[in-house]
């Protein structure tokens, strides 16, 4: 079986539904004339634009084949499609090669063009349906130059929508790059209704932007999205994108956001002090409440000392702060962990891997059933200090877990809201950078927060 095959039914079972559904969602203003943009499509696989209220016969543009970005199968190909009950659709997968280049109507089946493209070649796609029952596909290598067109009987169909995209599959086990990464550009793009009216992605039609999210809705963290369109609609790029950032004068690690959580975990490796108590370096896990700027709410936090020794482990409850009689050295892994069981407790857990020493602590949760509205891990960096000579790790954070009050599981990236927690020297993103995470591994499970050099 084919990559592009094995793509393809990846796809069907879910990404092809919610197109399908926009698009007939759309059909009903096929009388339409004017440009109009219209709401955004979040999903947990597509980013790119799809066209709507009209009924479509062709869709072409031009991509240049990147190298692989996302590991297989979690794809980053790129797709040209008519969108209807029985969708058509063109696929091309990152890094070029054999069978990397396939068609499918799904009424019919799927398949591979014979072009074997190379990483850095541009590639011309296009499909046409004439109706009368009859689907085109066609490919052209044009740094090559070399073209195939694939002809397949489909019957009468209709075709509401139109689209170009980038499959992403649900790219949770993908830590986020650290900064914004292009998958694919599109340029050249064009489409033409069953009535001859010929336009570029924006219109005369409906467009929305399609955008991949780790909770394939609008609440949860952008993973992938297109740019803007330019030059009159034709071109756009999707773009893999980095987390976004949050700034403070104290904070460097991560936070979840836009659930309710129930569990938080991770485990440390103690390392040396680095910094003098003054500036801490604390690193500190917690399950907190919203409610505004001026109060504090509900909170639970465990706290872990650099340097290790007694009371270096602590918990902190919304009334009751403690210590762990767990007493780790400088080099033991400790694995710690809050849990609040939705009935008012809070349950407080320390555990010395290397010495295989445990403890847990129960405390009433503060407030009546609170809800913890955001999770965090992070390194506690005050105070004004000199720059290390060189980056200086503070924490390694590994195997991090987290659950909802429902029941979802996830890692710091999701499926929720995440955000990167930035120490700069005046708390703005315009401040030099004191300490900060690295990029995210493991699947989003592991990171290590760094005091920067400057």
């Amino acid at each position: 079986m084919s990559r592009f095959v094995r793509r393809v039914l990846t796809l069907v079972t879910g990404a092809a539904v919610a197109l399908i559904a926009a698009g007939f969602a759309g059909a009903a203003a096929a009388t339409a004339a004017s440009r109009a943009a219209g709401p955004a499509l979040y999903s947990g696989q597509l980013a790119g634009y799809q066209a709507a209220g009209r009924w479509f016969r062709y869709v072409a543009t031009t991509v240049t084949v990147p190298p692989r970005t996302l590991p297989y199968p979690n794809g980053g190909s790129a797709f040209i499609g008519l969108n209807g009950r029985y969708p058509a659709w063109i696929g091309v997968d990152p890094g070029g090669g054999t069978d990397s280049v396939g068609y499918a109507g799904f009424n019919v089946g799927t398949g591979t063009f014979r072009l074997a493209p190379r990483v850095g070649d541009r590639l011309a796609l296009s499909i046409y349906y004439d109706q009368r029952g009859h689907d085109y596909f066609t490919v052209t290598d044009l740094t090559r130059p070399a073209t195939q067109t694939v002809l397949l009987y489909v019957g009468r169909l209709t075709y509401p929508a139109a689209g170009l995209w980038v499959q992403t599959d649900r790219v949770l086990s993908v830590s986020p790059p650290p900064a914004g990464t292009r998958l694919w550009q599109f340029s050249g793009s064009r489409l033409t209704t069953y009535r001859g009216d010929h336009g570029t992605v924006t219109g005369p039609w409906t467009t929305s932007q399609m955008i991949t999210t780790t909770t394939g809705t609008a609440s949860g963290t952008v993973i992938a999205s297109p740019s803007g369109l330019s030059a009159g609609g034709r071109d756009f790029t999707a773009w893999l994108r980095a987390l976004p950032a949050s700034y403070s004068t104290a904070l460097a690690g991560y936070q979840a956001r836009g659930r309710s959580f129930r569990f938080i975990s991770t485990t440390l490796t103690v390392p040396p002090r680095v910094l003098s108590r003054d500036h801490l370096g604390d690193a500190a896990i917690g399950l907190r409440t919203s409610c505004g700027s001026q109060c504090q709410g509900p909170f639970a936090v465990i706290e872990v000392l650099p340097g290790g020794g007694p009371g270096s482990v602590r918990y902190q409850g919304f009334l009751t702060p403690g210590n762990f009689l767990v007493s780790p050295r400088a080099g033991d892994r400790l694995a710690i962990s809050i849990y609040y069981d939705q009935r008012g407790h809070d349950y407080f857990t320390a555990t010395d891997l290397t010495r295989h020493t445990t403890q847990t602590v129960r405390l009433e949760a503060g407030g009546i059933n609170p809800v913890f509205d955001s999770a965090r891990l992070s390194a506690v960096v005050g105070g004004t200090m000199p720059p290390p000579a060189a980056g200086t790790r503070l924490w390694q954070f590994t195997g991090t877990h987290l659950t909802t009050y429902d029941g979802v599981h996830g890692t710091v990236i999701g499926p929720w809201q995440t955000s990167t927690l930035i120490r700069t020297s005046g708390g703005t993103p315009a401040g030099t950078v004191v300490a900060s995470p690295s990029g995210l591994s493991n699947g989003g499970q592991d990171f290590g927060v760094w005091l920067r050099h400057r």
